[in-house]
């Protein structure tokens, strides 16, 4: 079954990308035991989490426990722009889950709808208002998400989803008592979120940035709405994938493949 729950393994991801990278084929005891004696700080020596995220999230192939392609480009990306990985993680957990698969990734479903909600009312809720919040859109949903799948959603899964945005910079989090809007973020991040609303077309489509695809962006960045036109300003100097025109009716931006990690190590 499809799993709402968040998985925390924040603090866990530098060591668990480390073994596999340089360590690859090694059980979970295994894992935890070699980056316990390579120096590496393990927080959950149980489940050890973070192994099954950086599956989850492509980075990683869960038989042969060593990375993909993509997570070797997403390793050299850790290690030289920690920034931009970390929006990038932010960017993967947030645009997962699609309505043409609604029955998988479902923890994706669960945290972008807890960013939204943190982006659009600007506050921290209580957990357990947010809970409440999560479970009744989770039932609203039900035309696009299965009943009865992926129903474990708790407070836990608030508190670990927090676990990713806190590290975000610009941070999104007050003193851990309030949430506000970035006023930027990684110019990658922003190629991300282009591509999140152009995939509801196809790649190569002229598609009009209207009020609601702005904020759309906005959200998926966490970023303030008066940011988005110096992003992508931004983003036309850095992605040469990227074209924009602008017309009489508004703006009007072309994408011609789906952002790839790679990209980001320019």
């Amino acid at each position: 079954m499809a799993r709402s729950h968040i998985l925390k393994g924040f603090s866990d991801l530098e060591s668990a990308l480390w073994v596999h990278k340089y360590h690859p084929g090694l059980t979970i005891r295994q894992m935890v035991k070699t980056a316990l004696d390579n120096g590496y700080p393990v927080t959950d020596t149980a489940r050890y989490e973070a192994v099954q995220l950086l599956t989850e999230w492509g980075l990683a192939d869960g038989k042969s426990r060593a990375l993909t392609p993509e997570g070797e480009a997403f390793y050299s990306l850790w290690e030289t722009k920690r920034s931009t990985a970390i929006d990038f993680l932010h960017g993967r957990q947030y645009s997962l889950w699609t309505q043409s698969a609604p029955e998988q990734n479902i923890a994706s479903w669960a945290y972008k709808n807890i960013c939204n909600y943190l982006w659009t009312r600007q506050t921290l809720p209580g957990d357990r208002d947010l809970v409440a919040y999560i479970h009744d859109l989770r039932a609203f949903d039900e035309v696009v998400i299965p009943p009865n799948i992926g129903n474990a959603f708790s407070i836990k899964s608030i508190h670990d989803a927090y676990d990713w945005l806190r590290p975000l910079d610009p941070p999104v989090f007050e003193n851990d008592a309030t949430f506000v809007q970035r006023p930027f973020c990684s110019t990658p991040l922003f190629a991300m979120g282009l591509g999140y609303i152009v995939r509801e077309s196809e790649f190569g489509d002229l598609v009009k940035i209207d009020d609601t695809r702005k904020q759309a962006v906005c959200r998926f960045c966490l970023i303030d709405e008066t940011g988005f036109d110096l992003m992508l300003d931004e983003a036309l100097r850095q992605v040469s994938y990227l074209s924009v025109q602008r017309s009489w009716d508004g703006i009007y931006v072309e994408l011609n493949q789906e952002p790839q990690i790679g990209d980001f190590l320019d």
